[in-house]
């Protein structure tokens, strides 16, 4: 198939030993069958869980001289790939960007502008002494990789990326490090396949590893450090060991949120607490839940505190066969994450972050579908209009009852039948410069009166030019 003097390699292992001499190899760790645990160093000799005991293997022929492992994870070192971060002249004088060559005026433009990253560097100044020390952000989330043909299966890849390098840099794809692969949705016990992640982290931290400087031509000790994670909602749960369901489900109020049952779910309100004392909507009840809102807002929990919090309680350990009811005393806490081992972690300002991708995306699809009053995709529903009325708030939104039957007017904020379709034609009309948008304009289904098949950048871009104008 190829040239006779092509440089590919012949096969699949002689490809692999190109891959361990570029530092890009990895290695394969047993894990239990019910995620208990990994066969990792002390526990490496083991042919059972000690704490389900599963066996390590799957029974097969009595002549197979190979064992099969029930379940393996891969796990990808990270101290070869930093250190390949400072074999290339170009790469190792970028490391220093946010140092030299960031422009410091109160902007927003990178991670080094915010005051998690200054207080870190306030908490911890030997490590920031050294600008080509490594702040690593990490993120997590599963995919099926199998698209249609098998809905229950996940893959859960953890990734770290290099917060040094300059804003157009740090979030491409060449710089994004996996680090750990897990064949299955983890749930909680996602801190048993952090175990080699975490010991790794913790030796970068206490004694790093000697690094050749290409642009400086020595040899340094360079060290990392993990400044905060990335995930959505249910993600956040798992990484930070509070659950985001039920009544408790805020990890910043913890146990002072403001939630309740409307609308057939809970909903979380109390927003108003954190505007400041003087503001005018503190005084407005009707235009929210029918009450004035004098409340402070809720504290805020020090790293410190948590942590003390935290080693003040029991939780069972991890794997599928261990049963999940939480007393009453740990409230939301399913878990203490492992991150808690890294020495720096609860000094931190900032541990946790909820990625803008599928807020962005939940915020259009609300917002567009209540204005649209599209069906399945509104706010704006029978039971919400019947929780108005058992509130006593906003008279003009209550079902309209005729003749023993009640009826749903279509709401102020939404558009009639004639104003949604001159405002799609709209849309579709639109067209944008070459990269700035995907085209909208296919995604626009007029007649039907809805959208179909927008990214997440389109509805970053729907909403903020699109929907302004169009409305």
């Amino acid at each position: 198939m190829l040239p006779t003097d092509n440089c590919l390699p012949k096969d699949h292992k002689q490809a692999q030993k190109v891959l361990n001499g570029l530092g890009l190899g990895y290695e394969k760790i047993h894990a239990c069958k019910n995620n208990c645990m990994l066969f990792y160093k002390e526990h490496e000799s083991l042919d059972t869980c000690p704490i389900c005991n599963e066996s390590r293997f799957k029974m097969t022929s009595q002549n197979r001289t190979t064992k099969i492992p029930q379940k393996v994870m891969r796990y990808l070192p990270l101290k070869p790939r930093l250190q390949r971060l400072y074999m290339s002249t170009h790469t190792a004088t970028d490391m220093r960007w946010y140092q030299e060559k960031r422009v410091d005026d109160d902007v927003m433009r990178h991670p080094a502008d915010g005051e998690a990253w200054k207080e870190f560097d306030r908490t911890f100044p030997e490590f920031a002494a050294d600008p080509r020390n490594v702040r690593l952000g990490l993120a997590t989330d599963g995919f099926n990789p199998y698209g249609v043909l098998n809905q229950h299966h996940s893959t859960w890849p953890i990734f770290v990326f290099p917060y040094n390098l300059p804003p157009w840099k740090c979030m491409k794809k060449e710089y994004m490090m996996m680090t750990v692969l897990i064949t299955e949705d983890p749930g909680r016990s996602i801190d048993v396949y952090l175990r080699p992640l975490v010991d790794e982290l913790k030796d970068l931290w206490t004694n790093g590893v000697r690094t050749y400087d290409k642009s400086t031509g020595k040899m340094f000790t360079l060290r990392a450090a993990v400044m905060w994670t990335v995930n959505d909602f249910p993600a956040y749960a798992m990484v930070s060991g509070w659950s985001t369901k039920g009544y408790m489900a805020c990890p910043v109020c913890k146990e002072d949120v403001t939630s309740g049952w409307h609308a057939g779910k809970v909903c979380y309100l109390g927003h108003r607490r954190w505007l400041p004392w003087d503001h005018e909507w503190r005084e407005k009840d009707k235009e929210f839940d029918g009450n004035t809102e004098r409340r402070l807002r809720p504290r805020e929990w020090s790293g410190d505190e948590i942590l003390d919090q935290l080693n003040r309680l029991d939780f069972a350990p991890f794997g599928k066969t261990v049963s999940r009811i939480r007393p009453s005393t740990h409230m939301n806490w399913t878990h203490k994450p492992m991150f808690f081992e890294l020495p720096y972690w609860s000094k931190l300002k900032l541990r946790h972050n909820l990625d803008v991708m599928h807020v962005e995306k939940n915020v259009f699809d609300t917002l567009v579908g209540t204005i649209l009053d599209i069906e399945g995709k509104t706010k704006d529903t029978i039971k919400a209009r019947l929780d108005l009325e058992r509130m006593g708030i906003r008279r003009g939104l209550w079902m309209n009852r005729d003749n023993d039957k009640a009826r749903r007017d279509l709401a102020f904020f939404s558009m009639k039948p004639n104003d949604k379709k001159e405002f799609l034609k709209f849309v579709s009309s639109v067209k944008f410069p070459d990269g700035y948008a995907s085209n909208i304009a296919r995604c626009v289904n007029v007649d039907g009166g809805k959208f179909t098949g927008l990214k997440s950048h389109d509805c970053h871009v729907f909403m903020q030019r699109l929907l302004p104008v169009g409305i």
